[in-house]
C-alpha cells in the first residue's frame, strides 16, 4: 500500500508539474503577442515590421532559427527580407540570402497554397532544400492578405518533431498582425509618393506660369511672340492640374468600398474647379467585438489647387491619428489632427491661415459617435431633423481653441444619417441670384425622406443644378448620406 501511494503521488507531482510548465509557456507567449502588437504600433516601413517579426517575435519564442521571406515587386520570387538565427550574422543583415520560386521547396510549396506546412521530419520530405544546414523539422506559415499570400514566416530546429500544434498557432497569428501591418505600410508609401507628385508638379507648373508672366509684362512685342508660348503653357497647366485631379481622386475612397459598408448611400461630389478643397474619406478599423467604421465630410480652405493642396496635408493628419497614434475617439482624432495640421503649417516662415472645417464619424453596430470642426452632423428620424452641433472653431491656427466635443447617439432602423459642407447652401442661384440657405438645405432632405439613398443623390444633385442656373458654382459641394437598414449597413 506504501508503494502504491508513493506511485500515486509521483504521478500526481508530474502533471501538476507539467500543467505548471504548460501555463508558463502559454503566458509567455501571451506577453510576446502583447509586446509584437505594442512595436507594430510603432513601425511604419515594411522593413521594420519583418525584422520586428524575426528578432522581436519569433525569437522571444526560443526558436533557433526564423527566416522572413516577402515576394519581390512582380510578385514572381519569394525574398528572404529578414531573419533569426545563423542566417543573421550580425545587426540587419542577412547572410547570402536566396529567392524562391512559387512550389519550390516547402516555402514555395506553402506560397502556392496559401496553406501553413508542420514538418516534423525533413529527411522524409523530398521538397526540403537545405538553405545554410540541414535541419530535421520545419514551420512555415503563409502571410496573407485577402487571400492573397504575400509572404512567409519559416523556422527550422535540428531536432525531429520539435514544433507542435501550438507552435503552429502563434505563428499564424503573427503572421495575421504582420500581414494587415506590412498592407498598411505598402498603401501609406504609394500614398506619400502621390502626395510628393502632387506637390512636385504644382511647384513646377507655378513656376512656369510666372515666369511666362513676368515675361509677358516686358513689352507689348514680347506679349505678340509669347502668346504661342502662353498657350502652351495654360495647356500644360491644364493637363498638370487634371493629372493633379487622378491623384487627389486616389486618396478618395472608391464607391466600391463606399458601397461594401454602407449599401443604401450616396455621395455627391462636385468640385467648383478641377481639383478641390472638399475631400470625403474613410477608415475600416478591427476592433474588439467588430468592426469600426471610420467616416468625414471635410471642407479646406480654398478650393481649386490650394484648396487641393491643404486637403492633402489634412487627409494625410487624419490617416495618422487613426493609424500612427491609434486613437478611436472622434474628439481625440480631431485634436490630434489638428495638432498635425499646424506642427505642418507651422515649417513654412509665413503665418499660415488655412485649414480645414469637417464633420467625424465612428459607426459601431448602431452606435455613432460624432466629433465636428464647424460641420454639423445631421440625422432624420420618422419626418423630425436631429441637428448635433459642432465645436465653433476649424482645424488649424484659431484664438481660444478648445478640446473637440465627442457627441453619441444611437441609430435606429430606418434612420437617414448627413454629413455635408457648405457648399450647397452658399449656392447663388433660384433667378433672384440668393443664397440656398442651410434651413432650405434641411427642407429638401425631409422631402426626400420616402426615396432611397441613391435617387436621393440624383434629386440633390438635380435641384442643385437647377437653383444655380446659368451662374457660376461659388464652392465645392460634397454630401454623403446613408439609411440604417435592418440588417446594419456594412456588409463583411
Amino acid at each position: 500500500m506504501e508503494s502504491e501511494f508513493s506511485l500515486h503521488s509521483f504521478l500526481a507531482m508530474e502533471e501538476n508539474k507539467h500543467s505548471i510548465q504548460g501555463l508558463q509557456k502559454s503566458s509567455q507567449r501571451l506577453e510576446v503577442i502583447h509586446s509584437f502588437a505594442l512595436l507594430l504600433l510603432q513601425t511604419t516601413e515594411v522593413d521594420e515590421i519583418v525584422w520586428a517579426v524575426a528578432k522581436h517575435a519569433v525569437a522571444r519564442l526560443g526558436y533557433v532559427d526564423c527566416v522572413v521571406y516577402l515576394f519581390d515587386d512582380a510578385d514572381e520570387y519569394l525574398v528572404q527580407r529578414a531573419a533569426h538565427g545563423p542566417k543573421n550574422p550580425i545587426d540587419f543583415d542577412i547572410n547570402n540570402p536566396i529567392k524562391l520560386k512559387r512550389g519550390q521547396g516547402i516555402c514555395g510549396h506553402v506560397a502556392l497554397t496559401g496553406k501553413a506546412e508542420l514538418i516534423a521530419d525533413t529527411s522524409k520530405d523530398e521538397r526540403y532544400e537545405i538553405d545554410d544546414d540541414m535541419r530535421l523539422s520545419e514551420l512555415a506559415v503563409p502571410i496573407l492578405s485577402e487571400g492573397k499570400v504575400i509572404g512567409i514566416i519559416d523556422s527550422e530546429h535540428p531536432e525531429r518533431e520539435f514544433y507542435s500544434a501550438q507552435d503552429l498557432e502563434i505563428m499564424t497569428t503573427i503572421a495575421a498582425m504582420a500581414s494587415s501591418k506590412i498592407v498598411e505600410a505598402r498603401i501609406q508609401a504609394r500614398l506619400r509618393d502621390h502626395q510628393k507628385e502632387l506637390e512636385r508638379l504644382v511647384e513646377v507648373r507655378t513656376k512656369e506660369l510666372l515666369k511666362a508672366v513676368l515675361q509677358l509684362s516686358e513689352s507689348n512685342e514680347l506679349l505678340t511672340r509669347s502668346n504661342e508660348r502662353n498657350e502652351y503653357l495654360l495647356r500644360e497647366i491644364k493637363s498638370s492640374i487634371f493629372y493633379a485631379k487622378g491623384i487627389q481622386s486616389a486618396i478618395l475612397p472608391s464607391k466600391r468600398t463606399i458601397q461594401k459598408y454602407f449599401s443604401d448611400s450616396f455621395i455627391l461630389y462636385k468640385p467648383k474647379d478641377i481639383v478641390a478643397g472638399d475631400f470625403y474619406w474613410m477608415e475600416a478599423v478591427k476592433m474588439e467585438l467588430e468592426t469600426a467604421l471610420f467616416f468625414a465630410v471635410a471642407d479646406c480652405t480654398g478650393h481649386g489647387v490650394p484648396g487641393a493642396m491643404v486637403s492633402v496635408v489634412c487627409n494625410n493628419a487624419l490617416n495618422r491619428s487613426v493609424r500612427e497614434y491609434a486613437l478611436r475617439d472622434p474628439g481625440e482624432i480631431l485634436d490630434q489632427t489638428n495638432k498635425i495640421v499646424k506642427e505642418e503649417f507651422e515649417k513654412s516662415e509665413e503665418v499660415v491661415h488655412d485649414g480645414m472645417d469637417i464633420a467625424l464619424c465612428r459607426l459601431q453596430g448602431k452606435e455613432l459617435k460624432y466629433a465636428g470642426a464647424n460641420n454639423p452632423l445631421l440625422v432624420i428620424r420618422r419626418g423630425e431633423v436631429i441637428e448635433f452641433k459642432a465645436n465653433k472653431q476649424p482645424i488649424g491656427r484659431f484664438e481660444g481653441e478648445e478640446s473637440f466635443r465627442t457627441h453619441t447617439v444611437y441609430l435606429q432602423e430606418g434612420d437617414c444619417v448627413y454629413l455635408f459642407t457648405d457648399g450647397f447652401g452658399d449656392q447663388f442661384g433660384g433667378g433672384a441670384g440668393k443664397k440656398f440657405k442651410p434651413g432650405n438645405f434641411r427642407t429638401l432632405l425631409l422631402e426626400l425622406q420616402d426615396k432611397c439613398m441613391e435617387e436621393q443623390g440624383q434629386l440633390v444633385a438635380t435641384r442643385f443644378e437647377e437653383w444655380k442656373g446659368e451662374l457660376d458654382q461659388v464652392d465645392d459641394v460634397c454630401i454623403f448620406g446613408f439609411r440604417i437598414l435592418s440588417n446594419a449597413n456594412k456588409r463583411e
